[in-house]
């Protein structure tokens, strides 16, 4: 652990025994169906059910054997996530509260014996790869030393870092530049992030995704985020989970009714950098994300519009 994240640390208390019982205590319903297993990929979903039919057919093909499934709702439970959960023979999570770091902590709590956890949200189309590649890669890294992870991520279209390389890779950097300016790195102010015209036009050029996959080889080059990094589908270990004292659960801004979406988002990402740990991106798996939140309305009408963009290949 670096000074810096000692300081914090001590500074913060990030692992009192009070703090840990306030980022775990909820009220919640879990349907466990876990195998004990030493992987468990938990899935965020309960908000956007138009994509639930393009996504989970999906994460369904793309779910390794040798890993526990867990669906978890923020603050509420449903009933159709909970059905295709028994169908599937996934676990099944719904909190009282609706808070994202919240969920996440008492979803990997409720998987002790898993040492790697893979995170997805419900808006993250995956191919039958995606998820084993990148859990592959990480535990390569790991193997190599050249680099301590703190998460690895795939590729990923809709993103304010990985949209640039790989709109490169495809050959169309200067198409995108010509028409929405330089493609910047950058998690804010960027038009891939922010503008849904940016976002249908590089669907439009990275659909059906595995034809992209096909084209992704393994490199020998790290790609790691300079800014901080959307985690729509990341992989850890459970061991930075604990260092870093869990995901924080902001109960003055719950009682305030403030939204905490995003905070779990910055404390990974912030205190990776305080120990050292990269967001290492996985150059040879890829996955859309559907939009971000500023774009999600416009680009609802455009699935509408051309479902095939969205569709896995075999069923275009």
């Amino acid at each position: 652990m670096s000074v810096l994240a000692k300081a914090y640390y001590n500074a913060k208390g990030l692992v009192t025994a009070t703090q840990r019982k306030s980022n775990l205590s909820d009220r919640y319903k879990f349907e466990s169906r876990s195998r004990n297993l030493d992987t468990a990929v938990i899935i965020l979903a309960g908000y956007k059910q138009p994509l639930w039919p393009l996504v989970f057919p999906r994460l369904k093909a793309a779910m390794p054997a040798d890993a526990d499934i867990c669906v978890m709702s923020a603050g509420k439970y449903d009933s159709a996530l909970s059905a295709l959960c028994a169908q599937n023979g996934w676990s099944y999570l719904g909190t009282h509260t609706n808070d994202v770091a919240l969920v996440q902590n008492i979803a990997i709590s409720l998987h002790p014996a898993a040492t790697l956890i893979v995170k997805i949200d419900e808006d993250m189309f995956v191919t039958k790869d995606t998820v084993t590649l990148c859990i592959d890669y990480y535990k390569k890294l790991k193997a190599d030393g050249i680099v301590n992870p703190a998460l690895v991520t795939p590729m990923i279209n809709v993103n304010g870092v990985t949209y640039r390389p790989l709109l490169k890779h495809l050959g169309l950097l200067e198409e995108y530049e010509a028409r929405f300016g330089p493609a910047r790195i950058a998690t804010l102010g960027s038009r891939a992030t922010d503008d849904p015209i940016a976002a249908q036009w590089i669907w439009e050029r990275t659909a059906p995704l595995e034809q992209i996959a096909a084209t992704l080889t393994p490199s020998s080059e790290l790609l790691m985020a300079p800014v901080q990094f959307s985690i729509g589908l990341i992989v850890f270990e459970r061991e930075f989970w604990e260092a870093i004292g869990l995901l924080p659960v902001k109960r003055h801004m719950l009682a305030m009714k403030q939204s905490t979406l995003g905070v779990d988002e910055d404390h990974l990402c912030r205190l990776a950098t305080s120990q050292s740990r990269p967001v290492v991106i996985c150059q040879h798996a890829i996955a859309g994300h559907f939009s971000f939140g500023r774009q999600y309305s416009g680009m609802l009408g455009f699935l509408g519009e051309h479902p095939e963009y969205f569709a896995e290949a075999g069923d275009q």
